[in-house]
């Protein structure tokens, strides 16, 4: 059994290739293995890790030499062709980090200079004012909260953070914790923070699309101003009139509206004349006199008749409604986005509608 138990241990693997840990350095030590790991080598106890020292087990004046002989001890008990546990291959890959910061000179000063600076932050003194945001919601403690509730709420807030003094973020978390509890603690500055938080309002979040709005936002003012002109113009063009009171017909093409059998629902005819152009239902023949009102930017027909036989009727060139009420709304929202108090936000949200319309109504410019 003995010779057996030898040959086993001649088969361990050589200490493997170390794993390149982050660039991050300290952050990257801030890691725990939550569960226990029992094998045959030996016990990994339950314990939380926070610094490369604590996962090697040692203290932060070791030596090479005791870096070397813990890295190769951790190694061969964690190694995973030793014991498929998780939790052991976890402590394996935080020991080969661990080691490779630890064993080079340079990395291991810079390590160290990053944990000096990771100091818990305290309050050494009483506050000269309470806490500027909601000390309430950042101990997570009711309003009505009791001194006894506060204490508990900060102990626990306090054990969970000094878990994770690397990193920054809870670096600051941590100061504010201290400071709202020092608030709260202080019936003085608990009654000040009271009537701090009568007018208090927490700052809004960013939205998340703030950049692409703000990158967005020239092009769309810019559309919005001249959507907002086209719209002016539209105005414009419905007051102006032209009248031609002996025109003549250059020409007639006729047009058939199919249904969806086939069939023909509908013929018009595109009467041209000299200074116009509109859709009729009549056959006017070439020089037949008209009599003609139209618009003068648009060369929009709003009333024509017929001067070849007397009494003809005066036939109301009229559209349909939407070239009426899309030209409002357009321009409403062009003038929206186009106000020089708009967010990039409200810019960028009013140019797409008022762009769109603006392109129907243009449409609808070229078919009457």
């Amino acid at each position: 059994m003995r010779s057996a138990h030898h040959r086993r241990i001649c088969l361990l693997p050589p200490p493997p290739r170390r794993v390149q840990p982050p660039r991050a350095g300290a952050g990257a030590a801030a890691r725990e293995y939550p569960t226990p790991y029992r094998g045959n080598a030996g016990h990994l106890p339950r314990r939380r890790v926070t610094t490369y020292y604590q996962v090697l087990e040692l203290s932060e004046q070791a030596t090479a030499a005791d870096i070397r002989r813990a890295y190769l001890h951790w190694v061969r008990l964690t190694h995973p062709d030793r014991t498929p546990d998780p939790a052991a291959h976890a402590r394996y890959l935080l020991v080969n980090e661990a080691y490779d910061t630890l064993s080079h000179p340079e990395r291991r000063a810079r390590y160290d200079a990053r944990l000096r600076g990771a100091q818990p932050p305290a309050l050494s003194q009483r506050p000269s004012r309470p806490f500027s945001g909601n000390a309430y919601q950042v101990l997570r403690v009711p309003y009505s909260a009791s001194p006894a509730q506060i204490e508990q709420a900060y102990r626990r807030w306090k054990q969970t953070l000094h878990q994770n003094l690397i990193d920054p973020a809870m670096r600051k978390l941590l100061a504010d914790v201290e400071h709202a509890y020092a608030t709260l603690r202080d019936p003085e500055l608990r009654r000040l923070h009271h009537e701090h938080l009568r007018t208090y309002q927490p700052p809004k979040r960013p939205s998340p699309f703030a950049a692409q709005y703000a990158r967005a936002a020239p092009v769309a003012r810019w559309l919005c101003r001249a959507v907002f002109l086209f719209g002016v113009l539209l105005l414009l063009d419905s007051l102006l009139t032209v009248d031609f009171a002996q025109e003549r017909v250059v020409g007639t093409d006729r047009h058939f509206v199919y249904g969806r059998g086939g069939s023909v629902v509908e013929v018009f005819y595109w009467v041209k004349t000299q200074h116009a152009a509109f859709r009729s239902h009549a056959d006017y023949a070439i020089g037949s006199p008209l009599h003609i009102r139209r618009s003068m930017i648009f060369r929009l027909v709003r009333t024509y008749q017929s001067l070849a036989e007397t009494g003809s009727p005066v036939v109301a060139y009229a559209t349909s409604k939407l070239m009426y009420v899309l030209p409002v709304f357009m321009t409403i929202m062009a003038a929206l986005g186009a106000w020089p108090g708009a967010t990039h936000k409200r810019a960028v949200d009013s140019a797409f509608p008022a762009t769109g319309v603006a392109l129907l109504i243009l449409y609808f410019l070229t078919i009457f």
